[in-house]
């Protein structure tokens, strides 16, 4: 069964890469390199609760020959702490733990895993704002991850959409059946709302972490209830091709 779910990523790569070099088709992106060209592209790679995952191609670096996979639909919903907390760091919550651990070892096999890459990022400070004399408010993932969430920065950067918008059909997730029928999951109009990985500066000593979330209008705004388990899980991983 391993060696035919690598097989089955190989063989996609392979074929999208063929399509968009002969035919054209797919969306162009800023690079030219083969990675690039499979910006907006969809690939399976890896299984949950016994099906295949959906990934979007969402970024991509032709230099070190590797993308930025986004699952397309939400695979669970999950708190992002067990517990109730006022402040928590996306380093310290049990989300966090969970992906990198338990959902990293039953989603990939071996060869999957080999695949996946350790990353962190500092986001994008054009979608930022800044308070004068201080950081920029939106807090990013500093940590090393193989799977994570998208932060808000890197959701304005990447899923195409106005700054301010307190809606936008692009940043709709849409869970699976699993996440549907075996969650406490909150459903609009067949959408979902889906946790992202951190929160932001600000309150009376600057330690506001509430995490934003992206609602089921496709709005993005902080959840004080971090121990709800309404939210979509929508992974995010580096992987070389």
């Amino acid at each position: 069964m391993k060696d035919k779910r690598c097989l089955l990523f190989k063989l996609t790569v392979s074929t999208v890469l063929m399509c968009l070099v002969f035919s054209g088709c797919g969306r162009q992106s800023a690079g030219s390199g083969a990675a690039s060209k499979l910006i907006g592209e969809h690939m399976k790679f890896g299984t949950y609760q016994g099906e295949e995952i959906e990934w979007r191609v969402i970024d991509a670096d032709d230099e070190n020959g590797k993308v930025l996979l986004l699952s397309e639909y939400g695979l669970d919903a999950k708190p992002y702490n067990d517990e109730f907390s006022f402040v928590i760091k996306w380093e310290d919550c049990t989300l966090r733990k969970w992906l990198n651990e338990e959902f990293y070892e039953d989603a990939f096999t071996d060869e999957e895993q080999e695949k996946i890459l350790l990353s962190t990022s500092e986001g994008f400070p054009e979608h930022n704002s800044r308070v004068p004399g201080r950081d920029y408010d939106k807090l990013e993932r500093e940590t090393e991850d193989y799977v994570f969430l998208l932060s808000y920065t890197e959701v304005y950067q990447y899923i195409n959409s106005k700054h301010g918008d307190e809606s936008d059909t692009e940043r709709l997730c849409y869970p699976t059946e699993y996440a549907k029928n075996n969650t406490d999951i909150k459903i609009y109009n067949d959408a979902c709302g889906w946790w992202l990985c951190a929160g932001s500066r600000g309150g009376y000593n600057g330690e506001r972490r509430r995490p934003y979330v992206v609602s089921v209008h496709g709005g993005i705004s902080q959840e004080e209830k971090v121990d709800s388990s309404k939210y979509a899980v929508r992974p995010a991983m580096w992987i070389e091709l």
